[in-house]
């Protein structure tokens, strides 16, 4: 984020340069109003027994007057020798900040085997009337009966309908917490996980479709491909993963079966998922994760995307909201994780997260500004792909006129229409008026396009910059001269295509005898569609933001489906072809479309 501040950046380091593991830190942030913000996160602290103890130590706090400038630290909860701390979440009410804490008891902190666990913890507050300069005991109490995990919260506390509801998971489900003072907590019941899955870290708001309905989106752990740490590795090192959701129509009395959301990626790693005043939904998330083993895979925990939902209508593609650079070499290199925000204004949000296990950062994030579909034309990107339905389409962007007969296809940029399907040109008329549009539309941001003939003599490329989002990719194109592919080296690429975003990568062939991908957890090529493939087609590649993609031909399915690979490549577009190869390409576009693996 080019805006972004750092609150907090001290660390203990290794003579190697290498960070003394204090755990993740995962900070929390209230908005006060005339500048005032307070940031709270854990610090960890050295154990007797292990000097690198789980998830836990002191909770630390930082204020500012100034909207973030400048910061004064101090701390929150201080860890002893009987206790520590797990978690914080904040909550500004009426001119008083609550902080609702995890306790541990380090008596207890023991798994059978007697490593420290992180676990159980015990839910206690402190509170703070001036703007977080000083805390007091705030007693609380919980009837969570006792369980391996305790009261774990990863969300502020909603009002609902008269009652504080405090989103929490213990052992076994996820659910709410009720309450009507903020001091006495009632659980609700529990949102369980399907078979083969768990739950962890809800966050639960107001559903868009029914003021009545609760809906909670949740951390998953998915053990599908197994539970043994090894098999959990090799699962999320190839496969997409997505957040559990549940909803309530009772006031978290009850859930329904939770089931797995496509649009919202989740791979065992804590996002953050609220409501704005305006109603959309916001999302921050990271792009890959999990419970790895050893080395993890490169962008691990290191990127997070922003996606968004207005009221009635589809996810936005995701987009970059930060990336920061590796400080070190090991486990938290470059994390950019842990994202968790308060609205200023409706749609404005002070986000924090934490950097490379290293930094507390903080920034602004304006939903209100992201195009989300033809409702908004003052947003229209400059470079869009316009898909006109059946009968007559009128677009103003404010400056130029476009007005066709569907069905039909144009890239516009600068006053210029294009069809890629015939190549016809158009130039339009001057309107400076306000941005329109009439009849059956939709538009999508484009990323790069050739929307004149590209032949390619191998070994050849064309390259072009693209924004770092969600993308799907369509082309009309041939192999003129064959060659035989060497799944290990690449050599021998007919019609390659390549779509980076600096966080996941598309790598797609056609051949003579078939379509070729490199999938996630792969440095080879897979053979995802078989041959024999002669002739021009229309290829679309559709992929959602967790990375699952399908091919589509001719507009029809393919039935070939894979998981793309994790990449820090700079972001681009480009097609190419190896020595001995050639291909022809009428056209490609690359866009920001809202895409779902299903095609």
């Amino acid at each position: 984020m080019d805006n972004a501040v750092t609150v907090y950046e001290q660390v203990a380091k290794r003579p190697t340069g290498e960070l003394s593991h204090e755990g993740n830190r995962v900070p929390d942030v209230a908005v006060l109003g005339g500048g005032r913000l307070v940031v709270a996160w854990r610090a960890g602290v050295p154990d007797p027994v292990d000097p690198a103890p789980a998830d836990q130590g002191s909770i630390l706090v930082g204020r500012s007057s100034d909207d973030g400038r400048t910061w004064t630290v101090g701390v929150l909860a201080k860890a002893s020798a009987q206790h520590r701390y797990h978690y914080v979440i904040l909550l500004h009410d009426a001119g008083v900040v609550h902080a609702f804490l995890g306790r541990i008891t380090v008596a207890r902190d023991r798994d059978p085997a007697g490593n420290v666990d992180g676990f159980p913890v015990e839910l206690v507050a402190k509170r703070s009337t001036d703007a977080g300069a000083t805390w007091t005991d705030f007693p609380v109490e919980t009837d969570v009966p006792p369980n391996g995990r305790g009261v774990v919260l990863a969300a502020r506390p909603l009002r609902h309908r008269g009652d504080w509801l405090l989103p929490y998971w213990q052992q076994g489900g996820a659910g709410v917490l009720r309450s009507a003072d903020l001091r006495t907590w009632r659980r609700g019941g529990l949102a369980r996980a399907p078979r083969g899955m768990g739950v962890e870290e809800p966050q639960v708001v107001v559903s868009q479709d029914d003021p009545g309905t609760l809906l909670m989106v949740a951390r998953t752990l998915d053990l599908s491909g197994g539970s043994t740490p090894a098999e959990k590795d090799a699962h999320y090192r190839r496969h997409a993963c997505y957040s559990l959701t549940a909803t309530s129509t009772d006031g978290g009395a009850t859930w329904s079966p939770m089931t797995l959301d496509r649009n919202l990626p989740n791979f065992y790693v804590k996002g953050f998922f609220t409501r704005d005043a305006d109603g959309r939904y916001v999302a921050v998330y990271n792009t890959l994760g999990g419970p790895f083993q050893g080395e993890r895979p490169d962008r691990h925990r290191e990127v997070l995307h922003v996606k968004v939902k207005e009221p009635g209508g589809p996810w936005s593609p995701g987009r970059l909201f930060a990336d920061g650079p590796r400080l070190t070499t090991g486990a938290a290199r470059g994390w950019d994780v842990y994202a968790s925000a308060d609205e200023e204004a409706p749609g404005r949000f002070v986000v924090v997260w934490e950097h490379n296990q290293t930094a507390i950062k903080l920034a602004r994030l304006d939903v209100t500004r992201v195009f989300t579909g033809l409702h908004r034309p003052e947003l229209l990107p400059r470079h869009f792909l316009l898909t006109a339905g059946a009968g007559p389409v009128e677009l103003s962007t404010g400056r130029h006129l476009l007005a066709a007969e569907g069905p039909a296809r144009f890239v516009v940029r600068d006053g210029v229409a294009v069809q890629p399907e015939t190549g016809a040109r158009l130039r339009l008329p001057a309107d400076p008026g306000p941005p329109r549009c009439t009849g059956p539309a939709e538009a999508a941001e484009v990323l790069a396009a050739w929307t004149e003939e590209v032949r390619l003599s191998g070994p050849a490329s064309v390259s072009q910059p693209i924004a770092r989002c969600d993308f799907g990719v369509e082309f009309r194109g041939e192999v003129t001269r064959g060659a035989r592919l060497d799944p290990a080296t690449g050599r021998g690429v007919c019609l390659g295509v390549k779509v980076a975003n600096g966080a996941k990568r598309l790598m797609l062939a056609v051949q003579p005898d078939g379509v070729w991908a490199i999938v996630k957890g792969s440095s080879g090529w897979t053979r995802v569609l078989a041959g024999p493939i002669a002739g021009p087609a229309v290829w679309r590649v559709a992929m959602d933001s967790a990375g699952a993609a399908v091919l589509l031909r001719d507009g029809r399915p393919t039935g070939a489906a894979w998981v793309v690979g994790d990449s820090g490549e700079r972001p681009h577009a480009a097609h190419w072809t190896s020595a001995s190869a050639a291909c022809r390409i009428t056209w490609s576009i690359v866009t920001t479309a809202p895409c779902s693996p299903q095609p």
